[in-house]
């Protein structure tokens, strides 16, 4: 159901931006970043995501975030990224919950652009993101030293943990009606730090996702309204 989702978005925003390409003159499309003209003003865009909400009716995962992006000037965009989430790992004999907010920060800058509606197009950035939750470790295995074969289980109350990470960032964005876009964009991360309980490495992480080793691939699919 989500891969079709995807795959539906990224075909509808393909031929979108392509039928606004074929109608453009042979004149104007001779070089599309040489013919941009140069914005006086500055475009706002207000952005929620709908991946996780959906992604949320097939796992643990639950959970809102949404965003906001400044264009500094024709190419580059400031953008903040703010949520909340819960979520579980139930894998290897391990049990946890975590719940908390994240935010990113970071800037995107467009390498292709429409030339009738310059907030069309595709984008690479990155981001610097932080995480701050509460994890309950509600089992783990206690394994014998010399066999390594789980020997008992043991459980950690409630505690106030962190983490951070950085993001690359490649995506897209076409107008799907008046001042509404569709985005996707794509996040690998790399897991840096921060503060763990007893010593253990998160195991899940709000806004990050499930650590599965020092990278992961979070998703942003959505809308965003362009504010004039």
């Amino acid at each position: 159901m989500v891969r079709q989702l995807l795959l539906s978005f990224l075909l509808t925003s393909a031929i979108n931006f392509a039928f606004g390409q074929e109608n453009k003159t042979d004149s104007t499309k001779v070089s599309v970043t040489d013919s941009i003209p140069k914005k006086k003003h500055h475009d706002i865009f207000i952005g929620i995501d709908l991946f996780n909400p959906v992604l949320s009716a097939f796992n643990d995962k639950k959970g809102v975030s949404a965003y906001a992006s400044y264009q500094i000037n024709n190419k580059w965009h400031a953008v903040i990224e703010a949520g909340f989430e819960k979520n579980k790992f139930n894998e290897i004999n391990w049990d946890v919950d975590v719940d908390g907010v994240f935010a990113k920060l970071g800037a995107n800058w467009f390498v292709t652009q429409d030339v009738e509606n310059q907030s069309n197009g595709i984008y690479i950035g990155g981001r610097i993101a932080y995480s701050k939750y509460s994890q309950t470790i509600n089992s783990y295995p206690i394994r014998d030293l010399q066999s390594n074969e789980i020997i008992n289980k043991g459980s950690l109350p409630k505690a106030n943990v962190s983490s951070y990470w950085i993001e690359a960032v490649v995506g897209g964005r076409v107008e799907i009606f008046k001042n509404f876009y569709g985005e996707l964009a794509l996040h690998p991360a790399a897991y840096i730090g921060g503060k763990k309980d007893q010593g253990i490495d998160p195991l899940v992480i709000p806004g990050y996702g499930k650590y599965s080793g020092p990278f992961n691939m979070p998703i942003f699919w959505g809308i965003a309204y362009k504010i004039k």
